[in-house]
Parts: C-alpha cells; structure tokens; sequence
C-alpha cells in the first residue's frame, strides 16, 4: 500500500488525506512530497523510526539542541554552495544571531506536538526557510514539512523595519535603535500580512493550515516516560540513557543491542543516537592497550566510505574491578556536512566486550559527549545484576 494511503486510513499512527488543492509529486515507502502552487508552498511528509522527547522538564535542552542543530544545518547549506563574493562568511559567524525564528511545543488535539521555524539560506538574493510540525509517536516520529518557496529578494522586511524604526526612535538612545531593528524585529509576526509572500509568513501560513484546517489526527500518540534507567530484555542488560534520548523501538528486538535518538527539529538532521551493544567478542586475557587496539580497528572501519578529512584516536583507560576500558572517536566530513563519533570500550567479567556509542554532529562538544558515555558505562548492568562498580 503507498505511503500516502497509508496516511489517508491512519496506518502509521496518524490520519491525514490529502488536503484539496495539493497534489502528490514524489512517494516513497516512508516519503511523500505534496504541492499546491495556490497556496505557495509544498508539504514534505516523513514517518521516522526516531523518537521526540518533549517532556516539559527538558524544555530548555530541547530549544539548546534546536538552536545548536538549526544553526549547525545553516552552516552546512552555507558550505554546499560558492557564494558569488568569495569573501562572504555565514551569517551564523555572528554568535548573537540565530536561525531559528519559532520554536514550540504545542496541542494537536489531546497530543504535544512540536513546531519550528528556521532559516537554512539567509544572504543576499537568496532566503530559504522551512517550517516543521514534529509528531512524536508511539512507534516513531511523523514530520510535516512547510516548504516556501526561496526568496530572490532579501531584506524586505528588514528594510520596512529600518524605515519605521528610524522614524519612531530618531534621536533616542542607540542601543534601543538597535534593538527595534535587530531580526527579532524582522521576523515579528505582526508584519506577516504586510507581506504575505516571504517565505517566513509563507511557512507561518503553513503550519496554522496544519494545526487548524489540514485534518491532521493524531491516532497512536507518544506515551512519555520518565527519565531513568530502561531495561533491554532481549538484550540481557539496562543502562540509564541521558536526558532527551528515546528508545528506538526494533520488531523484532535485537538480542544484541539497543539505540536510543536525541531528536532536535527534524526527522533527518539534527539527531544524535546513543547506541548500546554487547558485542559477542571476547577477550581472553583482560588488558586495556588491547581493548584500545582492536576498538580503533572497528572505529576505523565505521567511517562512510568516501568521507573526507578523517580523524580517528585511541586510548586505553584505567581498568576498574578487573574489567578494561577503552575510549575509541572519530570524526569526519562527507560532503558539507561534518560528524563525529565517539565510543567507549569495557569488558565483562566473561570477557565479553561492550561497546556504548554516541554519534552526533560536530557541533555537539566532545566533552559533552564523552560525559554522556562515562554516565552510561557506569549505569550499565547485566539483567538480574548490580550495576558493575557497585560490587564489592
């Protein structure tokens, strides 16, 4: 059955037909792209594996890893492209700037959903942005996209705003000038009837025909769980993941591992997985320079064929109660987009090697995720078992 029928007779966690006007231009098994050239703006439908966290409790690290990913994905548009002045530097190079213009969690019916509104292409001739309504689900993650179409024309609004800011603080204090025309200014709401045809009112006008009028229908809502330790029957072992990580859920369940994502505003960019795995391999004689040797092997061996500008390190850790440890990274670039890995090694009391993975995009600090994996080490155990640095 395609895609879009699917979605027509709520088979994947939602209903949604076709809105009168649009049309089906591409179909996958997971994909649809709908345009309607009335309305000035095309739908992109996606059902994800992935999941949403959107526990009011994490509210602040969600808008964190928005503006961390939205702005990362800016700066990756920005490097698939040659600006005419070859001088020209991302607008993102201003640390007081953002792509991100809207980011909410709002009520589709009973269920929490979230919206976005960010920039890819901001420089001038050329303004791109895109709306995102992120459903999370019981099984996943459904994401409609609002596609305006790119302006050639950049600027308009800001210039309006200039003009009337100009006019209304002549001769007040700078910094307040300053403010009545910084981007916030810009892309006030307010002014989108003063030009319903840029992009930014375009993909405000999208998301309220989602929310309001689409007959979008929430079948299988996301059941929201508390944070803390999870437990991976098929696998034998819990850990208790970070803040925002989901578990991914596999038919059938893995006997070997488990993957949990971190998902910002997009089925697509702007994910960083955690992943957990009893390996099967075994090591005889328990000795951390080993463990760091054939781990940097496998870490070698995960980097995408054809990436370029490749790093990868190795170190041996500590052992700790008879048990090795091992850190293994790398990092990489594969087209304009730049992502890095990092793993940490440890061994059973069998022998048997355990591998804790976090992969994300460079714009996630390494500290940071070297944290999130030590957190994890330590909070991993065996079903039936105390955690491993808790015998004495």
């Amino acid at each position: 059955m395609a895609f879009v029928e699917e979605l027509k007779q709520g088979r994947r966690g939602v209903r949604f037909a076709v809105p009168r006007g649009f049309e089906v231009s591409e179909e996958t098994e997971r994909s649809a792209m709908l345009v309607d050239k009335a309305r000035g703006f095309s739908l992109s439908l996606g059902a994800f594996t992935h999941r949403l966290d959107l526990l009011p409790a994490h509210d602040a690290l969600l808008r964190r890893d928005v503006e961390r990913h939205a702005r990362d994905l800016f700066e990756t548009c920005f490097r698939s492209t040659s600006p005419a002045d070859s001088k020209m530097r991302p607008r993102t190079d201003d640390k007081a700037w953002s792509p991100v213009v809207e980011v909410a969690p709002v009520n589709l019916g009973a269920a929490r959903v979230l919206r976005v509104v960010h920039r890819l292409w901001y420089e001038p001739g050329r303004e791109t942005l895109m709306g995102h309504l992120l459903v999370p689900l019981a099984q996943g993650l459904f994401e409609v996209r609002v596609l305006p179409p790119t302006s050639r024309l950049s600027g308009v609004r800001e210039a309006a705003v200039a003009d009337r800011a100009t006019a209304a603080l002549a001769g007040t204090d700078p910094a307040a000038f300053l403010r009545g025309i910084d981007q916030r200014a810009s892309d006030d709401p307010a002014l989108d009837a003063s030009f319903p045809r840029h992009p930014l009112s375009v993909a405000r006008k999208g998301l309220r025909f989602l929310l309001e009028d689409a007959g979008l229908e929430v079948l299988d809502p996301d059941v929201e769980t508390r944070p803390g330790e999870v437990e991976i029957t098929a696998a034998g072992f819990a850990v208790t993941p970070p803040p925002r990580y989901r578990l991914v859920e596999k038919n059938p369940p893995s006997p070997k591992l488990a993957s949990w994502s971190r998902v910002s505003f997009s089925g697509t960019d702007g994910i960083q997985l955690l992943t957990v795995s009893r390996t099967g391999t075994r090591l005889a004689e328990r000795n951390g320079r080993k463990l760091a040797r054939i781990a940097e092997d496998l870490t070698r061996a995960s980097v995408p064929a054809g990436a370029e500008g490749v790093r990868v390190s190795a170190v041996a850790l500590p052992d700790e109660r008879g048990r090795s440890h091992a850190e293994t990274y790398h990092a990489y670039a594969k087209g304009a987009s730049r992502q890095q890995s990092l793993f940490r090694w440890f061994t059973e009391p069998d022998g048997e090697v355990v591998m804790v993975a976090f992969g994300a995009a460079m714009c996630v600090p390494v500290d940071e995720l070297a944290d999130d994996a030590e957190a994890v080490v330590r909070s991993f155990r065996r079903l039936g078992a105390k955690k491993w640095w808790q015998i004495s």
